[in-house]
């Protein structure tokens, strides 16, 4: 028998360590040649009788299954039981197959537990922002201003633009606090006066920076910190200098 260099630990069971037999020998899983197969297999279990290893007693159990496949192999079939008679490894062969997926499957799991273990999902909430804002702001107008920005600015990344990379785009996304982009639209209306939404808009470097801006300004309306006029269809938004400034430096 050639040497096999096996790490004996890291067979989980006897269909574990067929399945590399199988790949090492690289033979058909539904055409396994029984005699050489069970003759590593049987070395292999010679290997932990030597490093005085205790062998379980399923290896034992497959050791002569397959002796008993060998065998069921080498005497003569009938010539009338040849066409519906079971090939001897066929058994052993299902076996191989549903255990190589529940090893894939685990594998999968497990890479996917590692990716969101400790995270814990939220059901999405709908919020009502038209009730919060005051009576003559048209939020409508803003969306429209947002979705006009998005439409025609190709430079913000689209995370959901290849859906086979959606999910790790995602998660690598840097995330933007709207509580940082109130304070930048604030800094931009005082140096620059009156101010086309869009424009504004049109500072954001990605699209979790636009969406942050977009929410900002929101805020701002609420609470009357700028002011919102329309103009030829602009929306055009001025700092409230009237309004308490209740301690924010801008």
């Amino acid at each position: 028998m050639s040497d096999l260099n096996f790490r004996l630990e890291v067979f989980e069971g006897p269909l574990d360590l067929l399945l590399s037999l199988i790949a090492k020998n690289k033979v058909d899983i539904y055409d396994i040649p029984i005699a050489l197969i069970l003759d590593q297999y049987m070395e292999y279990i010679e290997q932990m009788r030597q490093m005085d290893m205790e062998i379980a007693g399923e290896f034992i159990v497959m050791a002569a299954e397959l002796m008993l496949i060998k065998s069921r192999m080498l005497l003569p079939r009938p010539e009338t039981e040849e066409k519906d008679e079971e090939d001897p490894r066929a058994a052993l062969a299902r076996a191989l197959i549903e255990y190589k997926r529940a090893k894939e499957a685990a594998a999968f799991l497990s890479d996917q537990y590692g990716i969101y273990a400790g995270r814990i999902a939220k059901e999405p909430e709908v919020l009502d922002t038209r009730s919060d804002l005051p009576e003559h702001i048209e939020l409508s107008l803003l969306e429209k201003a947002l979705g006009r920005v998005l439409s025609r600015n190709s430079r913000l990344p689209d995370l959901a633009r290849e859906s086979e990379l959606a999910i790790q785009r995602l998660l690598s996304a840097k995330i933007v606090p709207v509580s940082a982009k109130i304070f930048t639209v604030m800094r931009l209306l005082k140096k620059n006066g009156t101010m086309d939404f869009e424009d504004i808009l049109m500072t954001a470097h990605s699209r979790s920076e636009l969406i942050a801006i977009f929410s900002a300004t929101l805020e701002l309306l609420k609470v009357q910190r700028v002011t919102m006029d329309t103009l030829d269809g602009r929306v055009l938004l001025t700092l409230n200098l009237t309004h308490p400034r209740e301690g924010v430096a801008v």
